[in-house]
């Protein structure tokens, strides 16, 4: 059956009355803050949650999986409690993951495919690690000041064409 939850409920409490229901979870108060784990985080916004609004503090390094799942279930800001956790997925989960509001990652980031410019370049923003293309060969195409700031900070060599659009 549905479930409506009148007060804010902590992580664990999500995660287990989610254990509990599969018929959708309605937050009257979606602004409450989260905190746990990301396994925990992922586990509490499974099956039909409300929007969530609030902060959300994962209080470890998630994988690009969790941190996509936990991005798409909150509109609020995303504290990473480990921000140096080594991140590896394609380039579009890896947009995913760091969509919204995050604190800004520090760890590696390696991008198992070939990025375009869009990607590469909120990657980079996102991150101040040092950033794998595990397929460096991709043609790249974009504006002089999109392609500077998909190069931006460290990035491993790029093998493939690039066109620049602007002067």
């Amino acid at each position: 059956g549905n479930v409506t939850l009148t007060d804010d409920p902590s992580v664990t409490q999500l995660k287990e009355i989610n254990g509990y229901t599969t018929g959708s979870i309605t937050l009257q108060s979606d602004d409450g803050a989260l905190s746990g784990s990301a396994a925990d985080l992922v586990l509490a916004f499974a099956d039909t949650v409300t929007q969530h609004t609030g902060t959300v503090t994962i209080t470890d390094a998630p994988n690009v999986a969790q941190l996509v799942t936990i991005n798409a279930e909150t509109d609020g800001a995303i504290t990473l409690g480990d921000t140096t956790g080594a991140l590896s997925g394609s380039a579009a989960n890896l947009v995913l993951a760091f969509a919204g509001t995050v604190t800004e990652h520090t760890g590696t980031v390696t991008i198992t495919d070939a990025p375009n410019v869009a990607q590469l370049k909120a990657i980079n923003a996102a991150t101040t690690g040092a950033i794998t293309l595990d397929d460096a060969t991709g043609a790249l195409s974009g504006s002089a000041a999109d392609l500077v700031s998909a190069f931006a900070g460290t990035v491993t060599q790029h093998t493939g064409t690039v066109a620049i659009t602007t002067t």
